[in-house]
């Protein structure tokens, strides 16, 4: 008896015990969090945590979310959870820097008019019009606005990259600054008074960039960088000054992001023609070179070499014949890295003559490929194209090299100056102040590298037209977004840069989804069987009808088919009730394994925990006897 009281009264315990830690932990450990995902998914990077500790401004998320009208759709719906634990863990770390509102914007509501006004985009989800909106405004204290008009699910990968920079943005609102130095007419070319419509016209690039960023040429004749520039694009390098180099390796080090659009055959590069020698055109050097530059960072980019690809091949008419010419490429989605920013949603990069990047012997940095060639990529020698190539000749003479070649990079990494002695000087001179030269990297170089600088110009990616004296584009490739990418990841600070895709948050069951593959397969045969009898069936009727022959009378039915007809409707009918409840036994199934795995979670822990404990008091109480 005593027995029997005291194990009702250790259950007793125990469970009072379990609610109590349970209500004591939700409020004491608020802010406690483990994350036991394979890639620490709900867990905020180290980069995220800098950048919302060291905010400079205050800055207000508004988070607008229509949760009434997403009771069918559970996939957003979880989306849109995960959106708010976010903000809501953005806002333990940030504290008072960060102001978080979250709002439901009913119908017809003053809250649906300011998202609509901020340029929120509604999606309709039913037939009276209503509008479901999810996405988040940010604003801070100078009147600087960031907005995300739909949290789409195809980015879900990227949505602490995508908040990390719009609160980054918000929080350091200054302009980006970018620095263009570049040997080819990217800015167009002096007009001809003879012949003004034949003035070379700025590349469309630089509309692309002058719309985001604030855009200062830098003269190939320069000495230095400014450390004003937030982002250095370095376009074609070639016959640089020692001075000019070195002033490029001191940005570098100090901490400067770049982005280096380099070419083993730059045919934009266009050398001055030679009446008395016209073989000298041909035979120019057309290479773009960085001096010790690439050799510091432990970068090899082998100048006579141009990457072939068969498999990424662009057709072009040779000999009135369509012809595949593998060096000029059209890289898709599958060679670039769906984890980086910069080419996350890239859907094809166009280039012609690209060179490679690997990385050298003992290098103390580390190169990343963001795009790559196909496994069948071949290294062609640069001259076999320089004095006009043959594309038949080429694809005859292929041969695979069974290795992707890396066409763009990052690189990253500590790196020493390649100028140990300071500011290169003439032969006999004393040498230059010390004073302020870099030695090595203040901290990991953020520097973007890309094998060809062709693909900015106009014909690789955009086509122009002219309306009334304005110029409309129509991109045909990503070339220009690759670009604009690269300065807004490098933008921000090395903390931003640092972070990359999380992987799906999405999580499915593997039992569920057998169970659905199952119905749906029997579903599936159903309606085939169905089929199959609507065929035969109609079948039957001709055959019936071709008997009567002709005259008015074979347009009335006969008894026999009015009998078949009846009869296929009867059996579609049941037919039409067994497919109704194959899916409602598939919605009954996944329901049942949905409550099962919740009564696990809730009762199925405590009650094993219960179950050892009874098993442990009446085990000891036995010896006791």
């Amino acid at each position: 008896m005593n027995l029997k009281r005291n194990l009702l009264l250790g259950l007793l315990v125990c469970a009072g015990l379990f609610f109590s830690i349970n209500l004591a932990s939700g409020a004491l450990f608020r802010k406690a969090r483990l994350d036991l995902t394979d890639n620490g998914l709900f867990t905020l990077s180290d980069g995220t945590r800098s950048i919302l500790e060291d905010m400079e401004e205050e800055v207000t998320l508004s988070y607008y979310f229509s949760k009434s009208m997403a009771n069918d759709l559970t996939d957003l719906r979880d989306y849109a959870r995960r959106v708010e634990e976010l903000l809501v863990e953005y806002k333990s770390i940030a504290g008072s820097k960060l102001n978080i509102q979250i709002i439901e914007p009913e119908p017809f509501s003053e809250e649906e008019d300011n998202a609509v006004s901020y340029g929120m985009q509604g999606v309709p989800v039913n037939n009276a019009g209503e509008l479901l909106y999810f996405g988040l405004i940010g604003t801070n204290t100078t009147d600087g606005e960031e907005l995300i008009p739909f949290f789409q699910m195809s980015r879900e990968e990227f949505l602490e990259y995508d908040l990390t920079k719009l609160v980054y943005r918000l929080s350091n609102p200054d302009r980006t600054t970018v620095g263009l130095l570049t040997t080819l007419p990217i800015s167009g070319g002096p007009a001809n008074p003879m012949q003004p419509q034949a003035a070379p016209q700025p590349w469309f690039i630089l509309d692309t960039i002058q719309q985001l960023c604030e855009l200062e040429m830098i003269s190939p004749a320069a000495t230095e960088i400014s450390d004003e520039i937030d982002v250095l694009l370095v376009v074609h390098p070639k016959e640089f000054s020692d001075e000019l180099l070195y002033g490029i390796d001191q940005y570098v080090l100090a901490g400067g992001h770049a982005v280096f659009y380099l070419d083993p055959h730059c045919e934009q590069d266009m050398p001055a023609q030679d009446p008395s020698n016209p073989m000298a055109a041909m035979t120019a050097n057309r290479t773009s070179d960085l001096g010790p530059l690439l050799e510091a960072w432990g970068v090899e980019f082998p100048s006579d070499k141009v990457v072939g690809d068969r498999a990424n091949a662009l057709p072009v008419m040779f000999q009135n014949q369509r012809t595949d010419y593998v060096v000029f490429l059209e890289l898709k989605q599958d060679v670039c890295d769906s984890e980086d920013p910069i080419t996350a949603d890239l859907n094809q990069v166009r280039l012609g003559m690209a060179g490679h990047f690997k990385p050298a012997a003992g290098a103390t940095t580390t190169l990343t490929p963001i795009i790559q060639t196909s496994e069948e990529a071949m290294l062609i020698d640069r001259m076999n194209i320089s004095f006009g190539a043959d594309p038949g000749r080429l694809i005859r003479e292929y041969i695979p090299g069974g290795e992707a070649l890396t066409i763009a990079a990052r690189l990253t990494g500590d790196v020493k100056s390649a100028y140990p002695g300071g500011l290169p000087t003439a032969e006999g001179a004393a040498p230059a102040e010390l004073s302020t030269h870099l030695e090595e990297s203040s901290e990991p170089i953020q520097v973007v590298l890309v094998g060809d600088a062709d693909l900015l110009q106009d014909r690789w990616w955009v086509q122009i037209s002219n309306f009334f004296g304005q110029r409309i584009a129509q991109p045909q490739a990503n070339n220009g977004d690759m670009l604009v990418n690269a300065i807004d990841n490098l933008a921000g600070s090395s903390d931003l840069i640092s972070l990359r895709s999380r992987g799906s948050f999405h999580r499915p069951f593997g039992y569920i989804d057998e169970i659905r593959r199952n119905a749906d397969q029997e579903a599936r045969d159903e309606e085939a069987a169905l089929q199959a009898d609507l065929e035969a069936t109609e079948l039957k009727i001709q055959e019936l009808q071709q008997q009567k022959g002709g005259g008015v009378d074979s347009v009335i039915l006969s008894p026999q088919q009015r009998a078949e007809i009846e009869k296929f409707r009867e059996q579609r009918v049941d037919t039409r009730k067994q497919l109704r409840a194959v899916r409602h036994s598939l919605a009954e199934k996944i329901d049942a394994v949905g409550a099962t795995v919740k009564v696990a979670n809730v009762f199925g822990v405590p009650a094993l925990i219960l179950l050892l404990g009874l098993i442990s008091m009446t085990t000891r109480g036995r010896k006791k006897s």
